[in-house]
């Protein structure tokens, strides 16, 4: 696997550290490219007090961050994910120094507000890394205004998604929709659109199956990308109908009515909940939060939202339960995807039992 470094100043502890990460990815076979071609990642070296992100030449292109910190930051959760979004960063990596001669520890902070950490160790840091580094990202969307004319003022399912969308906003679940504007120049936010076609940060999303025929066997309703869910507006806006994945496009397909929001694109999660309903028919709701459940079946990896990897994972855990359509699956250091036959029976089932805080792994 390629990939590149990019460093705008000079931090000792940061690139030192960092040259210790590289010879693990070196010792494992990949290697270190050219600055003008297209890399699977990208060390972007910066600094947490001012913050520069590296614009890449691709969507694939994943960036990895990292800055330092002498541990004079009072919330570094807080410092480090506004780094990472300033950043436009896949992930962020923060090695706090001790000063007195102490390990160094290394923060691990995920757009899905992963953050765990331990003292700093290259072989552990790669095996981190990698899964991020290494997974493919399936974010784009084949867009068709081929949405039949009865449906573009919606249905009882779409109205089933708006009321269930300002029910998921009211259980107060982190994280809360980040105010990218006030933190990201407007070029910066123009830059993710073309890269990763986002308009805004709102994690969680819900869908649920309707039947259309015309538009395929196992078509969903699914809330927008980075989209208020107290105040889904209306379809083709915040709420689109996916009727596939176009394997040779690489993009989810999505229909909508002929007036329609032209940025809307549908949640990132969309190809894994597309996966779900092929493989379990039974399925006809699915709700993704950034919360927990104790005692559920869980990822091994932290994937990011959005990947093959993690998709595919979720369909080999629902697999290994014994009721699929009606179960939770954890999201390691990310939240809980779960399944049933309606989101009335979904959020009745899970009523008062998700825990906000979501336990972290190494």
């Amino acid at each position: 696997m390629k990939f590149l470094i990019h460093k705008t100043d000079i931090d000792p502890v940061r690139d030192q550290s960092v040259d210790r990460i590289i010879d693990e990815f070196i010792k494992h076979g990949h290697h270190i490219g050219p600055d003008e071609e297209v890399a699977k990642f990208v060390f972007n070296l910066t600094n947490i007090e001012a913050p520069k992100a590296y614009r890449r030449k691709a969507p694939e292109e994943l960036v990895v961050s990292v800055v330092t910190t002498n541990g004079n930051i009072q919330d570094l959760r807080l410092a480090g994910y506004t780094t990472l979004v300033k950043t436009l960063s896949n992930l962020m990596i923060c090695i706090k120094t001790a000063g007195n001669g102490d390990i160094p520890e290394i923060y691990f902070l995920t757009p899905e507000v992963g953050f765990y950490h331990y003292p700093f160790d290259p072989r552990k840091a790669y095996n981190n890394i990698i899964p991020i580094a290494g997974s493919k990202l399936v974010l784009g969307n084949h867009i068709t205004a081929d949405l039949p004319e009865r449906f573009w003022q919606g249905n009882p399912v779409t109205e089933e998604v708006r009321h269930y969308g300002r029910v998921l906003d009211g259980m107060g679940l982190l994280p809360a929709p980040f105010p990218i504007h006030k933190v990201l120049s407007q070029e910066l936010v123009d830059h993710i659109f073309r890269i990763y076609e986002v308009k805004g940060l709102s994690y969680g999303n819900l869908s649920v199956r309707d039947h259309i025929p015309e538009l395929g066997k196992d078509v969903f309703w699914m809330t927008g990308r980075g989209v208020n869910k107290a105040n889904l507006r209306g379809i083709g806006y915040d709420i689109l109908l996916v009727s596939g994945f176009d394997k040779e496009l690489q993009k989810v397909k999505v229909s909508v009515p002929p007036d329609h929001d032209p940025r809307v694109r549908v949640s990132v999660d969309a190809l894994e909940h597309d996966m779900i309903y092929k493989a379990f028919p039974d399925i006809g709701a699915i709700v993704h939060v950034h919360g927990w459940i104790d005692g559920i079946l869980c990822t091994e990896q932290n994937y990011p939202c959005g990947t093959l990897e993690l998709s595919e994972e979720v369909i080999r855990l629902l697999r290994r339960t014994g009721n699929p359509g009606r179960t939770v699956i954890g999201l390691k250091n990310h939240g809980i995807s779960i399944t049933g036959p309606s989101l009335k029976d979904i959020f009745e089932r899970t009523k008062g039992k998700i825990l906000r805080e979501i336990p972290m792994f190494e």
